[in-house]
C-alpha cells in the first residue's frame, strides 16, 4: 500500500509541477479584478492562446459609416466552450470605452465569438475584453483603425 501511495504522491506533484509552465501568465482567480493580457507573442502561454482575444477590424472606414468588428475569444486557438468552462461576456472598447457587449449566459451552447456593428467619427483604438468563468477576464491587443 505504501509504495502505491508513493507513487500516486509523485504522479500528482510531477502534474503540478507541469501544469506551472503551461500555465504561466498574470492569469489570477475567478474573481479578480486583474486584466490578462498576452505578455509574449512569440511564446504565448496554453491559456493565452486560448483566452486573449483576437480583434478583427477593417484598417480604415469612412467617418460615420457603419461597419464590423469581429471578435473570437483565443487567438491561436479556439477557446474550449463546455457546460463548465465557457466564456460569460464579450466586451467592445474604443479608446479605453466601453461601446457594446454580449453575455453568454449557459456554458457550452454558444461559440466564444461576437459581432459588433459600430461607426467611428475619427480614428480609433478599438480592443475587446472577455470574461472566462474558470480563467478569469482577459484583453486584446490595442487595434487602431484610421477614419476617413
Amino acid at each position: 500500500m505504501q509504495r502505491r501511495e508513493f507513487i500516486k504522491g509523485t504522479i500528482l506533484a510531477t502534474a503540478v509541477l507541469a501544469a506551472d509552465k503551461v500555465f504561466a501568465g498574470k492569469y489570477e482567480s475567478p474573481g479578480s479584478t486583474t486584466l490578462n493580457q498576452l505578455t509574449n507573442r512569440e511564446s504565448p502561454s496554453v491559456l493565452e492562446q486560448k483566452h486573449v482575444p483576437a480583434v478583427e477590424v477593417p484598417q480604415k472606414v469612412e467617418a460615420g459609416s457603419w461597419f464590423d468588428v469581429k471578435v473570437k475569444v483565443g487567438f491561436m486557438k479556439e477557446h474550449p466552450s463546455s457546460p463548465g468552462h465557457w466564456i460569460t461576456e464579450i466586451k467592445l472598447l474604443v479608446n479605453g470605452t466601453e461601446v457594446a457587449n454580449t453575455e453568454f449566459k449557459k456554458g457550452g451552447v454558444t461559440s466564444s465569438y461576437a459581432s459588433f456593428r459600430i461607426r467611428l467619427e475619427k480614428a480609433s483604438t478599438v480592443e475587446a475584453v472577455e470574461h472566462c468563468n474558470l480563467h478569469g477576464t482577459w484583453i486584446s491587443d490595442s487595434v487602431q483603425v484610421k477614419v476617413a
